[in-house]
């Protein structure tokens, strides 16, 4: 079974912090560490909820 996730999700323009946990979200999948990746999908849509007003 292939557990390899979906492409790493976009981050909202200019929003350093969106930006981090996207960068961060694609160095985990590269290196194969789902979990991380899972967690870095898991802060960033929690963090677009929270400071842009849902997902983008």
């Amino acid at each position: 079974m292939d557990r390899r996730t979906p492409a790493p999700t976009q981050a909202a323009p200019v929003c350093a912090e969106c930006v981090r946990l996207s960068n961060e979200q694609q160095a985990a999948n590269a290196e194969g560490d789902y979990s991380r990746e899972s967690d870095c999908r898991v802060l960033l849509a929690r963090h677009r909820t929270a400071e842009h007003g849902g997902e983008r």
